[in-house]
């Protein structure tokens, strides 16, 4: 399992995600920047990816159903919030990664991740 990080997510959480020891890659090596949601949630599939965006259209789980895909994390960026929300990315990803990301949405936001389940 990888992370694809999507195009809206800010370079340095690609850059901090591999320092963390994750193996992950950036979309726009596979696809347009304006690949439409669907094209993204293929390739993360064939890529078997979690995705980890900032396009909260992701986070709708009647659209998006968590348990067809390897996963989605969903970040509430703010630039003012930045370190925050890395702190607690990095916190979900060590405590969430591998199997038990699978099937799930995690939101994560700078002060604590939620997770949902369709």
């Amino acid at each position: 399992m990888s992370i694809l990080v999507d195009h809206c997510v800010p370079r340095k959480f690609l850059r901090l995600i591999r320092e963390w020891g994750y193996d992950a890659s950036l979309l726009t090596d596979y696809l347009a920047a304006d690949a439409s949601d669907e094209a993204i949630l293929a390739l993360a599939q064939r890529l078997d990816a979690v995705l980890l965006t900032a396009d909260l259209d992701f986070a709708n789980i009647l659209n998006y159903p968590p348990g067809n895909y390897a996963g989605i994390m969903a970040i509430r960026y703010g630039a003012a919030s930045e370190a925050g929300l890395i702190l607690t990315l990095r916190q979900a990803l060590g405590d969430l990664y591998r199997d038990s990301l699978r099937g799930i949405l995690v939101i994560i936001e700078p002060q604590r991740y939620r997770i949902r389940r369709s």
